[in-house]
């Protein structure tokens, strides 16, 4: 039962392209782990730019930098 969590700045999508995203993370994630996509489930925040390093970097990139499957190219 995969979960997914995306925390991004503001990108001003509308419900629409919004329900597009999901549908094609769903998909992608269904196919890739052989997971039926009725088990996915999507997190999606926005939060400011002066937010980012606060809630973010300091408290989920930053410490759990050997974990993440994805690492950061930035330093804050």
């Amino acid at each position: 039962m995969p979960h997914i969590s995306i925390k991004c700045y503001p990108k001003g999508l509308n419900e629409q392209e919004l329900q597009a995203f999901a549908d094609d993370l769903t998909a992608f994630v269904s196919e890739r782990l052989n997971t039926p996509s009725d088990w996915i489930t999507i997190d999606y925040q926005e939060m400011q730019p002066d937010e980012w390093k606060e809630k973010v970097y300091d408290v989920e990139v930053k410490p759990n930098g050997d974990n993440l499957l994805r690492k950061p190219h930035y330093e804050l």
